[in-house]
C-alpha cells in the first residue's frame, strides 16, 4: 500500500510523456544505440570509418577521371578500391567534416520540431478546429512523431554532402591538371630507345595510376592515354623551371 503513490506517480509520468509534446533530437536518440553497439564491437568503428574513407576515394576516382574520359571503375581491381581513400587526404577531411554537418543539421531540425510542437499545442487547445486546422495538427504530429524519417534524412544528407564535396574537389583538381598545374613526365615503353612522344611539344601530364594501368594526359590534344603497367619500362619526372626533379605523385594512384 505504501508503494501505491509511487507507482501511480510513475504511471502518470509515463502516460504524460507522449502528450508532453517535447521534441526529441533524432540524432541524440540514435547515439545511445550507436555507442552501445561500438562498445560491444569496437572493431566496427574502425571498419565503418575505413569503409567511409574508401567510398570517398572511389567517388573521387570516378569524378576526377571522368573529366578525362577514363573509365577508372571498369579498369580498377578490388585492391584499388580498398586503398583509394587512404591515398587521398581529402577523403579524411570529408569524414571529419561530416560530424559537424550532422550536428548542425540536427540543430536546425530541432528548431523546426519545437516550432511544430508549439503550433500543435495551440491547435489542440482550439475548442472547435476547422478541417484545415485538424489537417495541420495531423501533419505536425506525424512529422514530430516519425523520427525514423528524420534519421533516414540524415543519412541521405550525408551521402549528398559527400558526393557534392568530392565532386567539387575533383573538378578543382581536374582544372588544375588541364592548366598545367600537375607533374609532367617522360615515359619509355618496354624496348623503346626514345620516350613516348605526345602530340605537341609539351610533355605528358601524369594523372595517376592503379594496379594495372598508368594514366597520362596530353595537354595539346586534351586527351588522356591509358597505358598498361607491364608495357612501361620507365617513367621520368620532368623538372619545372627553377625546381629539381623529384618523385611523381598521382592525385589518385
Amino acid at each position: 500500500m505504501g508503494n501505491a503513490p509511487d507507482i501511480s506517480a510513475r504511471s502518470d509520468r509515463v502516460s504524460a510523456a507522449p502528450d508532453s509534446g517535447s521534441p526529441v533530437s533524432a540524432l541524440l536518440e540514435m547515439l545511445p544505440y550507436v555507442l552501445r553497439t561500438l562498445k560491444r564491437e569496437p572493431a566496427l568503428a574502425i571498419t565503418l570509418m575505413y569503409l567511409f574513407v574508401a567510398m570517398a576515394g572511389i567517388f573521387y576516382n570516378f569524378s576526377f577521371y571522368r573529366r578525362f574520359d577514363v573509365p577508372v571503375l571498369t579498369l580498377s581491381q578490388i585492391g584499388d578500391f580498398l586503398v583509394a581513400g587512404i591515398q587521398q587526404p581529402m577523403a579524411l577531411v570529408l569524414v571529419l567534416s561530416t560530424f559537424p554537418l550532422c550536428w548542425v543539421f540536427d540543430w536546425i531540425n530541432m528548431r523546426g520540431r519545437r516550432r511544430r510542437a508549439a503550433a500543435a499545442a495551440r491547435l489542440r487547445a482550439l475548442p472547435s478546429p476547422t478541417y484545415v486546422q485538424r489537417s495541420r495538427l495531423v501533419m505536425f504530429e506525424w512529422l514530430n512523431g516519425r523520427r525514423w524519417y528524420t534519421q533516414l534524412t540524415y543519412v541521405l544528407v550525408v551521402l549528398l554532402y559527400s558526393w557534392t564535396f568530392v565532386s567539387i574537389y575533383a573538378g578543382y583538381r581536374a582544372d588544375l591538371v588541364k592548366h598545367g598545374d600537375a607533374p609532367a613526365v617522360r615515359l619509355w615503353m618496354n624496348g623503346a630507345a626514345e620516350p613516348l612522344a605526345p602530340a605537341g611539344p609539351r610533355p605528358w601530364t601524369y594523372l595517376g595510376a592503379i594496379a594495372e594501368y598508368v594514366f597520362v594526359y596530353d595537354r595539346e590534344t586534351g586527351r588522356a592515354a591509358i597505358l598498361p603497367v607491364n608495357a612501361i619500362g620507365r617513367i621520368e619526372p620532368v623538372a619545372r623551371a627553377g625546381s629539381k626533379p623529384g618523385l611523381v605523385v598521382a592525385p589518385i594512384p
